[in-house]
């Protein structure tokens, strides 16, 4: 393991595992995996949705306390599905804690140590998993792998008419034309996406493949919250879709700390990230997308996707953009303006800071109007570079260090083009903790551990090197990995 897959920000560590929404919550509890609806002394996941439903114990689902809110706890192992779950009340449903208290986490350094998640939902390709566009009831999932779920028309995993919140939670392969893993229906909804990972998803997609959403309800925008953080979003999407994410409506839409990679569009005229109307609103054209909406994007890697446009935007909506790696895809732009060439283009309402980007050539160049890259500014053109000088190969979700989920890992060059330790001055702006939950330090403080400037890398993992002075006079440092650091230090207390 090379030695920067190691942080000093334990600290601030954020585990693969959520908080329990059950903890105030009377918890239902499932005690088989066949999908059944019989008067008999067993609890099945569609019998334990019922029973919420009813507030009173149903078939084997014993109710102990009638409450508003309900948990349904679920068991290691795989829970096949017939058709469609349809919960008409406020649920959270879960899995076990993905924890091994056996043994030490090799990033925390104690126990528990993480493991993968244990409990899946497959629908077998035979239905979408869960629909609330009916009751328009909040959904929450923790600790499950949603599987093989299909739908004909949209959300092939999730059709959401209210608020839906995945934390450490995963969608695997589930299709539908429109939203591939998810669909917002409605007039609004959130959806928080919180260390998860969506892979597989929408290869027969026309759009959305991994999420879409209705524009207008009842002769208004649609007003959605979307929040991605801590994420992968991985090999969603075919050759034959129109964009991955397809935004539209009035969203507040932030992605923070995510890994977005080999998803693929239509190399004509496909896009990964649509934030875009789809008519010219200077033209008095009725857009699909409200001047309101705004799209925050702080510590993403986005790369080795395959599209004819990265990013597709135009005038509508506030767009910032700081601490990306928006290069190193394949197609002709990694940004592109909607209604032509960018250069020239007054108040598009994009801020940028501290960004991978190629500004210029022909290849995949991120074409941007020249007055949000003033003389100056702080973004790195890495128009020159490829991905392998600039990152490591993608690190499959294999083990504990990468939280098993698809990352990728910056290099050191110590070149000035380099991702890593871009804001020496601290006024970029990044986030505190990387894709890992690991802390990014930004201040030398510590007169015996010394961080070596980690002014914050660009992307979602941060490289982190960890100092230690040996004497008063020393002025050399090594890179020791924090499990050993926190072993030096027991081994003081003991």
């Amino acid at each position: 393991m090379k030695k920067y897959q190691k942080t000093l920000g334990i600290i601030t560590f954020v585990a693969a595992i959520p908080l329990m929404a059950a903890q105030n919550d009377t918890i239902i509890k499932v005690n088989t995996f066949v999908d059944e609806d019989l008067d008999n002394n067993l609890c099945s996941l569609k019998e334990a949705i019922t029973a919420a439903e009813k507030s009173t114990s149903y078939h084997g689902c014993i109710l102990p306390a009638i409450d508003t809110k309900y948990t349904i706890q679920l068991e290691k192992g795989t829970y096949d599905l017939n058709e469609e779950l349809v919960p008409k009340n406020s649920l959270t449903i879960q899995g076990p804690e993905p924890v091994d208290w056996t043994k030490k986490g090799s990033l925390s350094g104690d126990y528990p140590a993480l493991t993968p998640i244990q409990t899946r939902i497959n629908a077998r390709g035979k239905s979408r998993i869960f629909n609330t566009a009916v009751s328009k009831q909040p959904l929450i999932l923790n600790n499950i792998i949603l599987e093989n779920g299909k739908a004909s028309d949209v959300g092939g995993a999730i059709y959401a008419g209210a608020d839906v919140t995945l934390q450490n939670t995963q969608i695997l392969n589930s299709q539908a034309p429109n939203g591939g893993a998810i669909y917002l229906g409605g007039g609004n909804a959130s959806l928080t996406v919180d260390h998860s990972l969506l892979q597989g998803n929408g290869l027969a997609a026309n759009t959305g493949s991994v999420i879409a959403m209705s524009c207008m309800f009842n002769g208004s925008y649609t007003t959605n919250t979307i929040l991605f953080k801590l994420s992968s979003i991985i090999k969603n999407g075919s050759a034959n879709s129109l964009s991955t994410f397809e935004f539209c409506g009035s969203p507040k839409i932030t992605f923070e700390n995510n890994t977005v990679a080999q998803n693929s569009a239509n190399l004509t005229n496909g896009t990964i990230v649509k934030f875009s109307g789809n008519a010219d609103p200077i033209q008095n054209q009725t857009t699909n997308l409200s001047s309101d909406s705004s799209l925050t994007l702080v510590n993403n890697t986005i790369v080795e996707n395959s599209a004819h446009t990265i990013f597709l935007y135009d005038k509508l909506g506030k767009k910032d953009l700081s601490f990306n790696v928006l290069a190193f895809n394949s197609g002709t732009f990694a940004c592109r303006y909607l209604l032509g060439s960018a250069a020239d283009q007054k108040d598009s309402r994009i801020s940028l800071k501290f960004n991978a980007l190629k500004l210029s050539g022909t290849n995949e160049k991120c074409d941007l109007p020249a007055e949000t890259l003033p003389a100056g500014h702080t973004n790195i053109d890495v128009s020159s570079k490829i991905l392998s000088q600039l990152l490591e190969p993608s690190k499959e979700p294999s083990d504990e260090n990468t939280e098993f989920l698809p990352i990728y890992y910056p290099k050191n060059n110590q070149q000035s083009d380099d991702l890593v330790d871009v804001d020496l001055k601290n006024e970029g702006g990044c986030l505190s903790v990387d894709q890992r939950g690991l802390e990014r330090p930004t201040s030398t403080t510590d007169q015996t551990v010394l961080n070596s400037n980690n002014k914050c890398d660009i992307g979602s993992i941060e490289q982190a090197r960890l100092g230690i002075r040996t004497t008063e006079t020393d002025t050399g440092y090594i890179n020791n990995s924090l499990t050993d650091l926190l072993n030096t230090y027991q081994s003081g207390v003991d």
